[in-house]
């Protein structure tokens, strides 16, 4: 029997890749796309000139939005081929109505109008939010992205006013995808109710029984569930 204490894996090995291109590309984006947006402030024109100046800084940009497409594309065909050859589909991700209720529950636990927090599968409703609000963000940034990296093709099948509001759009997402990154993801990830430590499992791979049985209670139980019955299939062999 496993003790609450021992390590057990959470994310694979592909899944911290990709975590690791994710957040790489995307802190590259932010510190080469905000100091455009803000070029007339100081501290934007420091941050240029580390990168050798601005048309320096837009080649990094264009080059680390190629590898965050490049991931998104490999993440798409993964989830595809999981959905068609894995047998139970992995639906851990997919929103419902579980969702709403822990989401409505959570903040009544906050509030102390309930004595006890939500019960959670292997992703809360947080988590969800997040990586949904994230395949939003890259197919927004993707597309305003590549129309204002190719005006001329994009302005031949498309009006002239989609330049300008591409590049509202791709300003402003970008705002709002650093502010969800510092704020929120950061806080769930690694400050979450419960155990205020740092959270090292996408890193690493594994997580605490303990751990898993404060955040992820539902799913501790189904493995303690597989754990108990792999023993006693042993046990009935012997």
């Amino acid at each position: 029997m496993s003790k609450q204490g021992d390590p057990v894996v959470r994310f694979a090995a592909s899944q911290r890749i990709e975590h690791i291109l994710l957040m790489v590309s995307v802190s590259m984006l932010c510190l080469t796309g905000l100091p455009q947006r803000y070029s007339n402030a100081g501290w934007a024109h420091a941050v240029l000139g580390v990168f050798g100046g601005l048309q320096q800084a837009r080649a990094v940009h264009h080059f680390f939005a190629v590898v965050l497409l490049a991931e998104a594309l490999y993440h798409a065909v993964v989830v595809v081929c999981e959905l068609i050859l894995v047998r139970p589909r992995p639906t851990a991700m997919l929103p419902g109505v579980r969702d709403v209720r822990d989401g409505l529950a959570s903040v009544a636990f906050l509030l102390g109008l309930r004595k006890e927090k939500p019960r959670y599968g292997r992703y809360d409703f947080r988590q969800k939010i997040e990586y949904w609000s994230l395949i939003w963000g890259i197919v927004v940034m993707s597309i305003t992205g590549s129309i204002l990296l190719f005006p001329f093709y994009a302005t031949r099948f498309l009006p002239g006013v989609v330049l300008p509001a591409s590049q509202i759009v791709h300003s402003y997402e970008a705002v709002l995808a650093f502010l969800a990154i510092v704020t929120w993801h950061f806080y769930t990830a690694h400050f979450a109710e419960g155990i205020l430590s740092f959270d090292s499992s996408i890193f690493t791979g594994k997580t605490t029984l303990e751990r898993m049985k404060e955040q992820h209670p539902l799913e501790y139980e189904q493995l303690m569930g597989e754990s108990t019955a792999t023993e006693a299939g042993g046990a009935d062999r012997s």
